[in-house]
């Protein structure tokens, strides 16, 4: 009887590409030498499939049999909520570019707010060798981290400023990295869109290794304070500027000019004042208006100017929420249009209402919104949202530092996203099966919150005191990730940038760690020894499984991370039988919890 090796090579590559981990296509190649040239033919070509089939949406390039196992190590972090948390710190080395002795006009109460952006490009023969490029708002300042892994490793770390007389109207509030343009590749040269709150916005070129910068372009407000801008992500690359008096500005950026005039104009009706806006695509622009009748109003963009298109009022969403009966008010707004079934640029997007539930709404469907997601736990707005992998998205409070991972297959009244018909039959792309006997208390099902509450490091210009800084209890202001395939999240807390890398303790330190460490390049330190360097010295966060919605009468346990090398061998057991991630502690019997400062490891 002819075995699987005898059978015709297109037969075995469509069995294999069903095959549910990149664990399994490895073990299949090593089987004989003929499985092993079918798996290796054309350039790993069941791999491609494999990546294509099994994580929709997602650009990835030739390295597929990396990308494979770097995708299914990412999908299988998410599932056990293995996360590492650590500050994002400049050193004090860094290139300084500019001008940086400088006079404060005024005495800010508040910290700055970060503004993120990151890219990550593929510039050598292996998955490995990338370029990762991360810059924040850091008051007045421009920070940047250039860093180059893989065959020659090598950091480099900017801070610009070009003000000498700075107050708060200073600010850097929008920042856009320009990684997709080609001619922003050539020469060594970095180049940005960024605006600061008293309205200058302007394209800025630096060169790290000349440290110099020019300005190319500037972006003519009239003297509007500015609140955020927004950039397209398809060829036209439109600039959206929300100012603070509620109109909406759109620039072209494909374009010669040094001085740049605004297109289009989208100004309020009245005395009403746009509470939030988002550029979904080029073409189409969400503004949230505040009114109870159009709460959420998308239009399209044109040379010729701005016309409505869709309307969604909040009467419209069958909802008892007396939040919504109040006021009425959308925090933030964000586009899905990295995903596999998303339709046309700003089909698909999500939305957080004032009754703290972030809404999917998709412009195909006549319904005002598909799936509703909530934490129940948890009654702080949401400030910033932000899709991640294939299936998933972070959720950033506006309070506690909490972060809310969400999956998008929670729910299964949504077709277009292809939802599973139960959270409980959701299983890892790339870890052993739950076995039957694992209980609801244990297994993360219904999704995860985390506290980012450690202290964070100074800020620009603060001079070091004995007075012991407290838990953070703000918000989650801003979220970046470098590419849809990383692994990170950059977030933007007061006066400070979180980095969350998911990634499972086993990965970072089993048999396999090698190729985790060359390939993700994440530059943990996972010894007792720390060196006290913020950027590879992990944090021991502390979360909370989410209760269902309907769920009355669970109550959420809070969990505790502990360091890495406090993880023992077994330890694995503690993870296949509870599906998470060997750092979490163990729950005690469950009962009423309180947070407490003491609870959080600083």
């Amino acid at each position: 009887m002819p075995g699987l090796c005898d059978l015709p090579s297109e037969i075995i590559y469509h069995i294999a590409i069903h095959l549910p981990t990149a664990h399994a296509l490895a073990n299949l190649a090593q089987t004989c030498h003929q499985l092993h040239r079918v798996v290796t033919a054309e350039n790993s070509r069941i791999f491609q499939a494999f990546v294509q089939s099994r994580f929709p949406g997602i650009p990835s390039n030739a390295y597929w049999k990396d990308a494979a196992q770097a995708l299914s190590s990412r999908s299988r972090a998410l599932d056990r909520n293995a996360v590492i948390g650590r500050f994002v710190v400049p050193p004090e080395s860094a290139t300084k570019i500019g001008s940086h002795e400088v006079t404060r006009q005024d005495n800010p109460t508040l910290g700055y707010r970060p503004a993120i952006d990151s890219y990550e490009i593929w510039n050598g023969q292996r998955w490995a060798d990338r370029k990762e490029v991360l810059a924040w708002g850091a008051a007045n300042q421009l920070v940047m981290r250039i860093k180059q892994s893989g065959a020659r490793p090598q950091e480099q770390w900017l801070q610009f400023n070009d003000i000498d007389h700075i107050s708060s109207y200073d600010d850097i509030c929008s920042l856009h990295l320009l990684s997709a343009d080609p001619k922003c590749q050539k020469d060594d040269m970095e180049h940005l869109i960024f605006g600061r709150i008293r309205g200058d916005i302007a394209h800025l070129a630096i060169c790290p290794s000349k440290e110099t910068y020019e300005y190319q372009q500037r972006f003519l407000t009239y003297g509007l304070r500015l609140d955020k801008t927004e950039i397209g992500n398809d060829a036209s690359r439109v600039l959206a500027a929300h100012f603070e008096n509620g109109s909406i500005a759109f620039y072209e950026t494909v374009t010669e000019q040094k001085e740049i005039e605004p297109f289009a104009w989208y100004r309020p009706e009245g005395t009403t004042r746009n509470k939030y806006s988002k550029l979904l695509a080029s073409s189409l622009i969400a503004v949230c208006t505040g009114e109870k009748q159009n709460t959420l109003s998308i239009s399209k963009v044109t040379p010729y100017g701005v016309s409505l298109c869709r309307a969604i009022g909040a009467e419209s969403l069958d909802t008892n929420s007396t939040s919504l009966k109040s006021k009425v008010n959308i925090g933030c707004i964000e586009p899905l249009n990295n995903h596999a079934v998303s339709g046309s640029p700003g089909d698909v997007f999500l939305t957080a209402w004032d009754d703290y539930t972030v809404r999917l709404h998709d412009l195909r469907s006549p319904k005002p919104y598909e799936v509703a997601y909530k934490d129940v736990s948890d009654l702080n707005p949401i400030y910033s949202l932000h899709p991640f992998g294939h299936n998933h998205f972070l959720a950033g409070a506006g309070g506690e530092a909490i972060v809310k991972i969400f999956d998008l297959r929670m729910c299964n009244t949504y077709n277009y996203l292809d939802a599973q018909t139960s959270v409980s039959q959701r299983q890892s792309l790339d870890g052993p099966k739950q076995p039957a006997t694992k209980t609801k208390r244990n297994n993360p099902q219904n999704g995860f919150s985390i506290f980012l509450s450690n202290p964070s490091p100074l800020p620009f210009g603060r001079v070091p005191t004995r007075r012991r800084r407290n838990p953070y209890r703000g918000p989650i202001y801003t979220m970046s990730s470098p590419s849809p395939s990383s692994p990170t999240v950059y977030t933007g807390i007061v006066d400070s940038v979180v980095r969350l890398d998911f990634a499972s303790t086993d990965d970072l330190t089993g048999s396999r760690k090698e190729w985790f460490h060359h390939n993700l390049d994440l530059r943990v330190d996972t010894g007792p020894e720390h060196p006290g360097d913020h950027n590879v010295v992990p944090l021991n966060l502390a979360g909370y499984e989410r209760p269902h919605e309907d769920d009355l009468s669970t109550t959420s346990v809070l969990r505790h991370q502990r360091e890495f090398w406090k993880v023992g061998s077994a330890d694995a057991g503690f993870e296949t039988v509870t599906g998470w991630d060997h750092r979490w502690e163990g729950l005690e019997e469950p009962g009423a919890w309180r947070r407490r400062d003491e609870d959080v490891d600083l």
